[in-house]
Order: C-alpha cells, then sequence, then structure tokens
C-alpha cells in the first residue's frame, strides 16, 4: 500500500512539472502574396427589412425615444461620427453611443501608437453620442465611401494635410454633409452640439446625431454600400483571441471570442497586460463585435500626428499613380480566422473585402470593427487555447 501511494505522489510531481498546453500564437504578414485571384463583383442588392450594414433584421431593433436610422425612419442616411479614444477609451474615458454603432473603425492618429475610433451609424442613429473629437485626413476619405454625414469637433489644417480645405475640395460641405462642431452658433446643427457635465474638456463633447440626421436634405441618397451576410459559420483557423499591437501602452486591444454570443469582446490592454472590458459609458454594455476585419495599410507621416492613411489610391493625394488601392486583410468571424484582401477601386468606391478565393466576403450577422493597421509599425496576431 505505501508503494502504491509513493507511486502515485510521484507521479502526481512528474505530471505538475509537465508544462501546461501553450496557445499557438500567429503572426499576421501584412506582407505575405496571397495569390488572390480578385473576381469581378459589383454592388449587392439590399434586402427589404434587413440591414445593409449589419444584415440585423430591422423590425427585430428596438429604438429608444428620440432616435433616428434606418430601423426608425426608413431612410438609409449613415452618419460617420469621429470619437475620442484616449487612453484606450476605457472607465471614465469610456464612449457613448458605443452600444448603436453599426460598425467601428479604428485607425492611426499618432505614429507611436495612439489611435482614433470612428463610430459609423444607420440602424439606430443616437440622440446623445460621444465624446465627439478631431478628424485626419483618412477620415475624410473613409467618409467619402459611405457619402455618410460627417460629425467631428475641429481638424487637422497643416500644410499637405488640411483636413478642412480637403472637404471642400470633395464637396462634403456643399451636399450639407460636414457637421464640424467648432463652427458658429449660426449654423443650424451647432445647437446639437453640447458638453457634459463631470467629464473634462475635451473629452465631454456630445451630439445629437439623430437631429444632425434629420437636418440633411431628404433629396439627398447616399450610395448602396450593402456587405453580403450569411448565417452560415464560416471555416478556418480556430482563433480564440486576436491581439492587436500598435506600440502605445493603453491603445493596443485584445478581442476574445464567446462561442454562446458569436461575438469577439473587446478589450483594452494596459500596464502589466491586464485587459479591461471596453464598454459604453451609458449602457454599460461590453461592446462585442460578430466581424473582426484587419485592414493592413500604407501610412506616411507627415508630422508624428499627421497620418496619411491610404484608404484611397496615391493619386488622390500625390497626383501620381493609380485611384485603385488594396492590401492583405484577415477576418474574424465564428471564432476563426479567414485570410483575404481587401481593394477599393475610386474615391467614390467601397471597400470591397475578399476571401482566398476572390470572392467577397460573407459576414456574420451584427456589429462590425475595422482595424486600419499601420502595417509597418503595428503587429497583429492571434491564438487558439
Amino acid at each position: 500500500m505505501k508503494k502504491l501511494v509513493s507511486l502515485l505522489l510521484a507521479m502526481i510531481l512528474v505530471l505538475s512539472l509537465v508544462p501546461a498546453a501553450v496557445a499557438d500564437q500567429v503572426m499576421l504578414n501584412p506582407d505575405e502574396n496571397r495569390k488572390i485571384k480578385l473576381q469581378k463583383v459589383g454592388l449587392n442588392e439590399a434586402e427589404e427589412g434587413v440591414s445593409p450594414t449589419t444584415g440585423l433584421y430591422l423590425e427585430d431593433l428596438e429604438a429608444p425615444a428620440g432616435f433616428a436610422g434606418l430601423a426608425v425612419t426608413g431612410r438609409y442616411m449613415p452618419m460617420l461620427v469621429q470619437i475620442d479614444n484616449t487612453s484606450g477609451g476605457i472607465d471614465a474615458r469610456a464612449p457613448w453611443g458605443a452600444s448603436f454603432a453599426d460598425i467601428v473603425y479604428e485607425t492611426p492618429l499618432y505614429k507611436n501608437g495612439i489611435t482614433r475610433l470612428s463610430f459609423l451609424y444607420s440602424d439606430l442613429i443616437p440622440d446623445s453620442v460621444g465624446p465627439i473629437r478631431s478628424a485626419r485626413m483618412g477620415h475624410a476619405w473613409l467618409r467619402e465611401e459611405w457619402d455618410a454625414g460627417f460629425l467631428y469637433f475641429g481638424q487637422q489644417e497643416y500644410v499637405k494635410s488640411d483636413v478642412k480645405k480637403e472637404l471642400k475640395e470633395l464637396g462634403v460641405e456643399k451636399k450639407g454633409l460636414a457637421f464640424s462642431g467648432t463652427v458658429g452658433s449660426g449654423k443650424p446643427w451647432k445647437q446639437f452640439y453640447s458638453r457634459r457635465k463631470g467629464i473634462v474638456s475635451p473629452h465631454n463633447v456630445d451630439a445629437n446625431v439623430a437631429a444632425i440626421y434629420e437636418l440633411i436634405d431628404p433629396s439627398f441618397v447616399a450610395p448602396n454600400h450593402t456587405f453580403l451576410f450569411t448565417d452560415e459559420l464560416p471555416e478556418g483557423d480556430v482563433a480564440d483571441e486576436i491581439r492587436i499591437k500598435t506600440g502605445q501602452l493603453g491603445y493596443g486591444s485584445n478581442l476574445i471570442y464567446d462561442m454562446d454570443s458569436n461575438l469577439y469582446y473587446r478589450y483594452m490592454r494596459i500596464k502589466d497586460d491586464e485587459l479591461v472590458a471596453y464598454e459604453d459609458l451609458d449602457t454599460q454594455e461590453h461592446i462585442g463585435f460578430a466581424n473582426v476585419i484587419i485592414q493592413f495599410a500604407e501610412v506616411q507621416w507627415l508630422r508624428s500626428d499627421a497620418p496619411i492613411t491610404y484608404h484611397v489610391g496615391k493619386k488622390y493625394y500625390s497626383g501620381k499613380g493609380d485611384e485603385s488601392i488594396g492590401g492583405n486583410a484577415d477576418f474574424f468571424m465564428g471564432g476563426v480566422h479567414v485570410e483575404g484582401y481587401w481593394q477599393r477601386e475610386s474615391m467614390e468606391s467601397r471597400t470591397v473585402f475578399y476571401t482566398a478565393d476572390g470572392q467577397e466576403l460573407q459576414m456574420q450577422r451584427g456589429k462590425t470593427l475595422i482595424v486600419v493597421v499601420d502595417s509597418k509599425n503595428w503587429e497583429v496576431s492571434y491564438q487558439a487555447y
């Protein structure tokens, strides 16, 4: 009996010395030649009663009082809003209105890895969104593909990075789609900007986006930007967690897959790799995404705070080269990783995401996070447990 006990104790000791299984970490390569032959695609037809941006059934969406949007008014008119991401947008710096954004874009803001967010609203447009912050050139170009109403609080006006001039040249003001919060009181939308009490400036600017949406000329029709959606789970490499490293503490994030909800929940990574849930300040909802898209892009830095992020061809900026542009893209949906590519034909064109077979990506129904990655300075990896 003593020999048996001794043997069992020895086995337990040996097993305790065996290291636990380590998750396979896969680093994404923005320069990999994936040899994807892109198939010709056109515009996707919008399905009656189905959101073109989330694939959700509009009748299932509950709109709080004071909201606007496709599910409320029946009018498709996307609104793109510049959102503060200071210190990763957590705790006291958390955004409000985040729970209702159809698409969240994260883009480079400073060369050291500080980022900015842009919320795209269409299905449900809130009457309170913030904190509203300033715009860069890439944000103006992003607005163009949606031809969305554009809300921002200030803009960069450097030589070769003059957002005010760019919006004018693109005709955004003439269309009545530019809604700067720093204009004088004579502009009709100024009344819908305010500052929240109890939050330190400049992180307290609020906008009634629903009211500003109603100011847009009803005869204006936004371009078709319908995504493809499927109810089938995709096939690919298992990806339980995505890790995005921008190079700046507090701005790196982890997206962790939850099988029950079929969502990747966003966490901000702070000191000692502690994870803090990314939540809506008002609803306390932990923000999760049915689709996470990593869009690798070239970024040129005129100054440390002046990124020229190529969402569109260099010809629009330098007058040389091609109008179209593309690059590697990686998709995370249904707990798996799918390789792909992205392409945008012109300033007016939508960005199309392709899978390895060259066909347009079919997304999961729900919200989407699109991270425009500085391919030279950021790192993105994923792992399965």
